[in-house]
């Protein structure tokens, strides 16, 4: 099963562990210089700028470096400086550093954390819409996530870079004005239908869109539209990304999340993997099964046995998205319908 495959089988890994958990490092917040509200401005959105780090904030030693470079090194302010003239006239722009690291070591704890800073700055009246820059591996993670668990009507746009900062063909700077202006453009955003990703020209709903071969490919319906001379030009809405929104607005900062396993089904799965996860201490379990829901009855008995003994909630999942799992058509496990 390859990276790509493991997509949507990641998110449900998350929604697996909200789902245990039960539903229902910020360094200041300031204006940038030069883009304050003033008389001219005042009729403009106000947008905040959380920053997490990742390839768009990378430093490289020289142009012409577009691989071999750090990721999480740049003050977002230094990003800004190179687009203020295109900034200028579409928002009054906050900066807000929450973090500068690799998306790489984006974990469960650090989504959470994130999410619940989102919802604050979205709760402040002044503030219009918000644009989350994080590295490319895990950016659609990060944004279905931030979906999954963020209630607002207010757009939240996440985007971020395929090549670094000063580097030849830097994308960072014309991906941040055109993520600015989605989050600053009116009447798309509704009350839970409110994430998007907007890169390389493109505006996608989180869920099904996936990093492959350095491109960013949107699933079934999840293209809502393009950007043309960095202005969003949608076709569709986005819809609800689940019934319901998870809570975690009552998570303690830092708090470890339960631990969820994913497993892939194949020809000589054993029952003692399971049973070692649980040992481990997996509350939850996402199991990535043949086509629609199939999993080898040699193990399926005791997979069920275990689970239900040890109250662990598994997640059946498909490993494309070509193909639903409707049904639990191994006699355990909850349809993923992915």
């Amino acid at each position: 099963m390859t990276q790509n495959h493991l997509t949507w089988v990641m998110v449900l890994s998350v929604i697996t562990l909200l789902a245990i958990i039960g539903f229902d490092g910020w360094s200041g917040h300031f204006l940038h210089e030069g883009f304050g509200p003033s008389e001219n401005t005042s009729h403009l959105p106000n947008i905040t700028i959380i920053a997490t780090g990742g390839t768009i904030a990378g430093a490289t030693s020289s142009p012409e470096k577009t691989t071999d470079y750090k990721a999480g090194v740049l003050q977002i302010e230094e990003v800004i400086r190179s687009v203020e003239d295109q900034l200028r006239g579409v928002a009054n722009v906050y900066v807000d550093q929450f973090s500068n690291i690799d998306s790489i070591n984006i974990n469960s704890s650090f989504a959470t954390n994130l999410s619940q800073h989102i919802a604050e700055e979205l709760n402040k009246e002044a503030t219009q819409g918000v644009v989350v820059t994080t590295g490319t591996h895990s950016l659609a993670y990060l944004a279905e996530f931030i979906s999954l668990v963020v209630t607002s009507k207010k757009p939240i746009v996440v985007t971020g870079a395929r090549r670094p900062h000063g580097s030849l063909g830097a994308d960072g700077p014309s991906n941040l004005v055109a993520a600015v202006t989605t989050a600053a453009t009116r009447g798309w955003s509704s009350e839970n239908h409110n994430v998007v990703i907007v890169i390389q020209d493109k505006v996608m709903a989180p869920r099904g869109t996936k990093k492959e071969d350095d491109q960013f490919l949107p699933g079934p319906r999840s293209l809502l539209g393009d950007v043309k001379d960095s202005k969003p030009f949608l076709r569709w809405l986005p819809g609800p990304c689940a019934p319901v929104k998870f809570n975690i607005s009552s998570i303690p900062p830092g708090t470890s999340l339960p631990r969820v396993e994913l497993l892939p089904a194949h020809q000589d799965f054993d029952a003692d993997l399971v049973e070692a996860a649980i040992g481990l201490g997996a509350k939850g379990l996402v199991m990535v099964t043949y086509g629609g829901g199939y999993w080898p009855e040699t193990s399926a008995l005791q997979i069920k046995k275990l689970t239900d003994e040890n109250g662990v909630i598994v997640i059946l999942a498909n490993q494309g998205q070509s193909e639903y799992v409707a049904n639990a058509r191994s006699g355990f496990g909850i349809p993923g319908g992915d």
